[in-house]
């Protein structure tokens, strides 16, 4: 395929899902990682949507810090942080492949009980209820940590008990938006102390980027303003299901080929 070809397609694709992060909150890598590691390759496609989701996060948490809850923030940066070296490690080790099974199944179980749970009940909100600071909910973030340090994708993981214990909008974004710029900071660090990650490839395809995360960002934040609570609810499970089902096509894909 041309490269010019290349970098539209990865654009619009960018552009896409920046703009549905922008709006949720999440979304954004998980989405677009399955159809741009087809274009250029899952190890480059992983660092250069890391970087741009950090610009992302920058300009959210920057329009929205009033909205941070910053105790939920710390206990779920504890959770998830416990876990990205585990991710980082099995995305050198491990088979992608049973991560990105286990990934797609979650998403799919979360997204369809959300939406059953949003139609089948007045309140707009997927919850009522605080997220219970339980063993089941550490563990979940702890397992959330795992996908973000191996495919920079923990947001469907981490949404399961956001979506319970920060159920307003605003709030629900700020605190995600400052949980992936904390952590792919961090990850970001580490391949570039590692010096293995980083290359000419990667760095053209985030500078041609840009113009596409532009775009989305302020369209996505736009959007963000105009969508009500319940809107807002169904497209937080609607996001997960529709990743899970790109998730899993492109891994039946890969086995298929392979």
């Amino acid at each position: 395929m041309d490269e010019w070809m290349i970098v539209l397609l990865a654009g619009c694709i960018v552009f896409t899902s920046f703009t549905v992060e922008g709006i949720a909150g999440f979304g954004a890598t998980v989405m677009a990682l399955p159809f741009v590691s087809m274009l250029i390759g899952l190890d480059k496609a992983v660092p250069m949507l890391s970087s741009l989701s950090v610009l992302l996060s920058i300009f959210i948490v920057s329009k929205s810090w009033r909205n941070l809850d910053l105790k939920e923030y710390g206990f779920i940066l504890l959770h998830v942080g416990l876990g990205v070296p585990f991710g980082l490690f099995m995305m050198d080790f491990l088979p992608r492949e049973w991560l990105i099974g286990i990934l797609a199944f979650f998403m799919l179980f979360v997204g369809f009980k959300g939406l059953l749970g949003v139609f089948c009940q007045k309140n707009p909100a997927p919850n009522q209820l605080p997220g219970k600071k339980n063993i089941l909910s550490r563990f979940i973030l702890f397992i959330g940590g795992i996908i973000q340090g191996a495919f920079s994708s923990g947001g469907p993981i981490v949404v399961m008990y956001t979506s319970k214990a920060l159920p307003e909008k605003s709030k629900f974004r700020a605190t995600l938006s400052s949980l992936w710029l904390t952590t792919n900071t961090i990850m970001i660090t580490k391949w570039t102390l590692s010096g293995t990650v980083w290359t000419w490839q990667v760095g053209k395809m985030i500078l041609c980027a840009l113009p596409f995360i532009v775009c989305g960002m302020l369209l996505g934040d736009f959007l963000h303003r105009k969508v009500d609570q319940r809107k807002f609810t169904l497209l937080v499970y609607s996001v997960l299901i529709l990743a899970a089902f790109m998730l899993g096509g492109n891994l039946i894909r890969n086995i298929v080929m392979n």
